[in-house]
């Protein structure tokens, strides 16, 4: 892992040098192989995943078979709702195709966070802006559909 990467992260953005230093101390790389499980629903929901090379598959199996939610790519990540919820994962994710991947434990990462009050303060200030532009893009979906639905 090396710092380049973390940088084109958006969770990572803000850091600096040494504090990327820090976030590659504390994870690990793992491969997996086209269609391979990296989680299953409800499974513990224990780690951050960052994806270094390939791309994931986010979904759920419903009667009639799998419904893709998303696919991520390269220097996306999944996995950031276990940071604050200790929930089961409320999805699978597969390898789309032969992926690489940086996963962080949470509680490696939460440490971390109490150890250095400013890698916390710009990961939160770097996740809430994800998450701002996330409801932003599923609100603009939501009135689409809805203006849809009143042409029907």
């Amino acid at each position: 892992m090396n710092k380049d990467f973390l940088k084109k992260t958006a969770l990572f953005e803000d850091l600096t040098e040494d504090e990327l230093v820090e976030i590659i101390l504390i994870g690990q790389q793992k491969t997996f192989q086209k269609g391979q499980f990296i989680f299953s629903e409800d499974d513990p929901g224990n780690s951050l995943f960052l994806i270094v090379d390939g791309s994931v598959r986010i979904s759920k199996i419903q009667a009639g078979g799998e419904e893709a939610l998303a696919v991520l790519k390269a220097n996306s990540y999944f996995g950031e709702m276990s940071l604050f919820r200790f929930e089961p994962r409320s999805a699978h994710a597969i390898a789309h195709e032969k992926t690489s991947l940086f996963e962080i434990q949470n509680t490696a990462l939460l440490k971390l966070f109490d150890q250095n009050r400013d890698i916390g303060f710009k990961f939160l200030w770097s996740f809430c802006k994800t998450l701002s532009s996330r409801l932003r893009n599923t609100n603009e979906k939501f009135n689409l559909i809805m203006t849809l639905a009143n042409f029907c």
